[in-house]
């Protein structure tokens, strides 16, 4: 099965207009941009009208039928978004999805975006007459070298220059968030037109401009990533955020962990569906359960306790001290 990366729709769609799009992933900055971005060639294309179906439910699959009906009323080319917010699939609905290239012809183009499903049915083997007929496009937070390509791709089409550390430190420290480094670069574009970016210049925008969250902070201590995991901690303590929610949210997320290690869970990522991971966070968590060992995680949270109750005693600066000495426990 062939993926199309983000970076390669734009050659992909260079090349040829395809019948239809299957948007794998999960990442709504990625959903949004590669969709627009294959309405915009459609556009050109002559597909001026576009019909929306969210699939909510399994009976929902009766508006594509109902469509199909009318079909053949239409006299415009039509873009035709089959959006999957449902989160299981029953056998007659993945019959009706395999049969989707039934409704393929020249002036009809399909965009079925799977959602919560996509790694459903990027592994099952019932879905491969969709597969088949149609182009399929990651929509997946891109992580390491798929990461490192996306930005390159988003610097040459933007024409920015950059120095090599200032590259290196945006793909280091973002990794990841998709949304953020787009609108770096949008940024960097406006305020140094025509001038290379130094790391300065990156350090001044994501100080100025970002606003990191828990997740950041926590993804970058399971995935192991010490320098990260204390730079995010150090702009949190800087703008003085609220340690309470530091530490509610790790908390969670390292109970989750003991579980799994405890009670040794064959299918994990059934396990982690049950405890509400997002789909995008599985491979950090599959990692952190081999990575932090259980006496990690008991003294960890030994030290989370320290800081609530520090907390609720008397707010100083030694809140802090204990929470890079947490991060540095579990990095």
């Amino acid at each position: 099965m062939n993926i199309i990366q983000t970076y390669e729709i734009k050659k992909n769609l260079i090349k040829k207009l395809h019948f239809c799009y299957i948007f794998l992933g999960e990442d709504l900055f990625l959903l949004e941009n590669n969709q627009r971005l294959i309405l915009n060639f459609a556009s050109n294309k002559g597909f001026t009208e576009i019909i929306k179906i969210d699939i909510e439910k399994y009976q929902d699959w009766e508006k594509v039928f109902d469509f199909c009906k009318k079909r053949n009323l239409f006299f415009i080319k039509i873009t035709l978004i089959i959006n999957f917010i449902i989160k299981t699939l029953n056998k007659t609905l993945v019959k009706n999805i395999n049969e989707i290239n039934k409704l393929f012809c020249l002036d009809i183009l399909i965009i079925i975006k799977f959602n919560h499903l996509s790694f459903l049915v990027e592994k099952n083997n019932s879905f491969n007459t969709l597969k088949n007929h149609s182009e399929i496009i990651s929509c997946f937070t891109p992580y390491n070298l798929k990461f490192i390509n996306w930005i390159k791709y988003e610097i040459y089409e933007k024409n920015i220059k950059l120095e090599e550390k200032a590259f290196s430190l945006l793909c280091k420290y973002y990794e990841g968030n998709t949304f953020f480094i787009h609108k770096t670069l949008d940024l960097l574009l406006i305020k140094w037109p025509n001038t290379t970016i130094t790391v300065p210049k990156i350090k001044k925008i994501i100080l100025n401009f970002f606003n990191f969250l828990p997740c950041h902070w926590i993804n970058a201590i399971l995935q192991n990533h010490q320098k990260k995991a204390i730079y995010i901690l150090n702009i949190f303590h800087k703008k003085q955020c609220n340690p309470l929610i530091l530490i509610r949210s790790l908390q969670k997320d390292l109970f989750i962990i003991i579980y799994a290690q405890r009670e040794k869970k064959n299918n994990i990522n059934i396990f982690l569906k049950e405890n509400n991971v997002w789909n995008t966070r599985f491979n950090i968590f599959k990692k952190a359960i081999k990575r932090i060992n259980y006496a990690k995680c008991l003294k960890a949270i030994n030290i989370l306790l320290k800081i609530e109750i520090n907390i609720k005693k008397q707010y100083n600066n030694s809140i802090w001290i204990q929470l890079y000495e947490l991060t540095l426990t579990l990095c």
